[in-house]
């Protein structure tokens, strides 16, 4: 492992984690040699739409055809099926669409090219088979997970989707006639989407072999968390070596073995099996530390269909892991099978959230029910059932207990006129429970809903768009009795264009609502939005709305409140991707409360035009009177260089709240810069750096990242050397924090 370090790894300092056994697949993998796969056919590359489809003749020195057969030699180019071929002799069948070409063989198609001695081509199962020739394979043929071509060189290669297969050739990511280095190996088998294994496999450089493996393995897929040999030094662990290796083993299946040795921590040892078939895909492992801190976290994901239906199970357990959960143990267990049918779908499903120290312990676990059905195309109906068991104590004593149900039915039938729903939802304490809450229960609500177009058509909706809704049923508050409700609903809104310029919506709505304990309510309420546009797509906007709840009501969730405010908005567009807004609103109610009725002042402008973006914003707080928060944020580019750069200023606190600077693609020679910067004003300090240094050389790069967090979780310096293959995916935390968070605000930038 330490080998391919040197190609795609070099060292790395700084805060190492003790990495669970998730991750996707190994970057590397060494093992024993497995015996070859059986050659599959290559898949041919897209055909050119701009080549004849019928066999078309370009040029050939001399040619037969009998019937479907066609013979052509000297100097041979043809067009078919959207390709064009060149061999000094093509020969092949029309009707089977099979063809040979034989002696400077090549075969083009949209961006992808073959060549080689001989090439054997089947046009109708889209496959072919090249001979002592270079075969490209492009990112589009590993659905974008390499960032550029691979060359297959000499041997026998074939294609056949979804696999590529190669025999005592050469495979070089490397475009020059003499490659900086090539992967020599007995078989190549290159799968899009997820791997490439190399068997008998020998490393070449400048043309000299310099390193032989039975067995090397490389993933396409974002290559997080590296699976790469690590040396360097963290506050936590103090000095460490972490290794990880890969051993084949039957079909597709893995096991992952790791070794890491710390010097505050001592050993940590773990593995992971890895199982793939048709139906069945999962991980199960374990890592442990055996030092003082004894740290101990295991695994198990696992997906199966049985036929039709399929199981997940996804279980994760740690004991005092020294990072997230020292001196604890913590299980969190998840259990689903879900059962298509061809009119909805059910699961059943249990979980299991448990926690315990010296002297706390809490558990949870859930047992659930769910079932989604279709009838005709007028019904619908959705039920879930769900147990739940909860509990948390300190020192023996009981701190919260509660078992309970929670069942919820929702129907829905749609008819000419109007939808009907049959609610039924109730939450049912089991036993004696210390601690019980619950939403408020419907046993049974059933509510109609229609409009004025499904009652009486275009015409008369479409003037005076009503929607109506009625409900009758029976609800309780947490803790209260049934309540029998009946209410009625009424809501209008309409848009009117008064011309020049000027648009009025408006809209109101009464509601009505009788309870079982002879109490009663009603809610009116109405506003409006006036509109007026100017110069383009410039607006000016005048908002008004009143509600006023009377009456009594016994149930929380028919309290509506009282508003009584306007809000006003302006959006000017002074062309050319420039455009700035201003807003505010008054409260009239505030008034009466002895309050300022002006709300917040907000004022902000922006500026886009291609690639170049700057934008501006500010409040003034009309309640302490002062200014608030400003904002700048900019984005453009200098020369082939990116950047952007915010800043913030705290108004109330007089005081440079934050400032950020983005560096992307600074760019001299063979040597490119990344960077972001991040300053925290309030605590006078320069919280995150972040620099990426790539020195290209050609198909290869070398990578120093640094990274230095001044607060938060895990704060502290890193330091990290690659040499990497650049067509081959790198994963990286750049612009990211310790927890995947972005650094700073919008865009990332800025806080």
């Amino acid at each position: 492992m330490w080998w391919f370090g040197l190609l795609a790894c070099g060292m790395s300092w700084g805060q190492g984690l003790p990495e669970t056994p998730e991750g996707p697949e190994p970057a590397v993998v060494l093992g024993q040699s497995n015996s070859p796969q059986e050659g599959v056919d290559q898949q041919l590359p897209p055909p050119d739409s701009g080549q004849s489809k019928p066999l078309k003749i370009i040029s050939a020195d001399k040619g037969t055809r009998k019937g479907n057969d066609v013979l052509l030699e000297g100097n041979v180019e043809v067009e078919y099926e959207g390709y064009t071929l060149k061999a000094d002799r093509i020969e092949g069948n029309t009707e089977t669409q099979k063809f040979v070409l034989v002696g400077g063989a090549s075969l083009k198609g949209e961006g992808d090219e073959v060549t080689g001695e001989t090439v054997r081509v089947d046009f109708k199962e889209g496959v072919y088979e090249v001979e002592g020739g270079k075969a490209v394979i492009v990112p589009t043929r590993t659905q974008g997970l390499t960032t550029g071509p691979w060359y297959a060189t000499g041997g026998k290669s074939k294609f056949r989707e979804p696999h590529f297969h190669l025999i005592d050739g050469k495979m070089t990511p490397c475009d020059l006639e003499h490659p900086h280095f090539e992967f020599d190996a007995g078989t190549v088998d290159f799968e899009p989407g997820k791997k490439i294994v190399f068997r008998d496999f020998g490393l070449e450089i400048l043309g000299k072999r310099v390193l032989g493996l039975p067995y090397l393995y490389i993933p396409l897929v974002d290559d997080r968390p590296r699976y790469l040999p690590e040396f360097g030094q963290s506050v936590d662990e103090g000095y460490y070596v972490k290794s990880r290796f890969i051993t084949p083993l039957r079909g597709a299946d893995i096991w992952e073995t790791r070794l890491d040795y710390m010097s505050k921590l001592g050993f940590g040892i773990g593995g992971e099996l890895g199982y793939d078939t048709e139906t069945v895909l999962g991980a199960v492992g374990a890592y442990g530390l055996t030092g003082r801190d004894d740290t101990l976290v295991a695994n198990w994901k696992h997906q199966q269909r049985i036929g039709a239906s399929r199981l997940d199970l996804d279980t994760r357990w740690q004991k005092n892991n020294y990072l997230t959960a020292p001196d604890s143990s913590i299980l969190n267990s998840r259990l689903q099978l879900t059962v298509p049918s061809a009119t909805g779908s059910s699961a059943i499903g249990y979980s299991r959230n448990s926690s315990d120290t010296a002297n706390f312990g809490s558990v949870s676990q859930n047992l659930s029910f769910s079932d989604t059905r279709r009838f005709g195309s007028t019904t619908r109906t959705s039920l879930s059932a769900t147990y739940s068991d909860s509990r948390s104590e300190n020192q023996g004593l009981v701190l919260s207990q509660s078992k309970r149900w929670d069942v919820r039915f929702l129907g829905n039938q749609e008819l000419r006129s109007f939808s009907a729903d049959l609610l039924y939802q109730r939450s049912i304490p089991v036993g004696a429970t210390q601690s019980f809450s619950a939403a408020s229960d419907r046993t049974p609500l059933l509510t109609l809903r229609s409009d004025t177009r499904r009652l009486f058509g275009e015409g008369f909706g479409g003037a005076w768009p009503f929607q109506f809704e009625g409900s009758v049923g029976e609800l309780r508050d947490p803790g209260g009795d049934p309540i029998t409700r009946i209410t009625f609903d009424s809501v209008l809104n309409k848009n009117v264009d008064l011309g020049r310029g000027f648009g009025l919506d408006y809209n109101g709505q009464y509601r009505q609502g009788l309870y079982s304990d002879d109490t009663a309510q009603y809610l009116l309420g109405y506003g409006g939005n006036l509109r007026y546009a100017f110069r383009g797509n410039s607006t000016l906007r005048l908002s008004y709305r009143n509600q006023k709840q009377l009456g009594f009501t016994p149930l929380a969730i028919d309290l509506a409140g009282q508003n009584d405010a306007f809000q006003f908005g302006l959006d000017v567009d002074h062309g050319r991707g420039w455009r700035s807004t201003a807003s505010t609103g008054y409260d009239v109610l505030a008034i009466e409360r002895q309050q300022t009725p002006w709300q917040i002042v907000t004022l902000g402008t922006t500026y886009r035009n291609g690639d170049r973006f700057f934008q501006f914003s500010g409040n003034y707080d009309t309640f302490n009177r002062n200014w608030g928060v400003f904002r700048a944020d900019s984005r453009f580019r200098v020369g082939e260089t990116g950047m952007a750069a915010s800043v913030r200023y705290d108004g109330s606190r007089a005081v440079w709240g934050a400032a950020s600077l983005q560096i992307d693609g600074f760019k001299w020679g063979q040597v490119s810069t990344d960077a972001v910067l991040f300053y925290n004003g309030y605590t006078k300090q320069l919280e995150a750096q972040q620099y990426s240094i790539k020195y290209d050389l050609h198909c290869t790069e070398a990578v120093l990242e640094i990274t230095d967090f001044r607060s938060g979780f895990r704060s502290g310096r890193q330091i990290a050397f690659y040499i990497r293959i650049k067509s081959l995916p790198f994963g990286s935390d750049f612009g990211l924090g310790r927890r995947g968070q972005q650094i700073g605000g919008v865009g990332g930038f800025g806080g």
